[in-house]
């Protein structure tokens, strides 16, 4: 997933860290089974745009790495 330089501050900002990383994991399993659809990728999309704006709104822009490297793994996939 690249390199993570953020360091987190609190709890909710490693929660936020170790969540979107579990995503990037779940998403590259589920290629590798062959298991991610493009409804499944739409839900992850949204989930993960939510999640960003709340980052974004809380100052966490440390994450956007994490979030580039779901949009990257993702591709264009469900975001129809």
């Amino acid at each position: 997933m690249g390199e993570l330089t953020m360091q987190p501050e609190s709890q909710t900002d490693h929660i936020a860290l170790l969540s979107l990383m579990l995503v990037g994991t779940l998403i590259k399993r589920l290629e590798e089974v062959g298991q991610l659809d493009d409804a499944t990728a739409h839900q992850i999309h949204r989930l993960v745009d939510t999640v960003r704006i709340h980052a974004k709104s809380s100052g966490l822009t440390d994450l956007k790495i994490l979030f580039d490297n779901i949009d990257r793994a993702l591709g264009d996939r469900g975001t129809a």
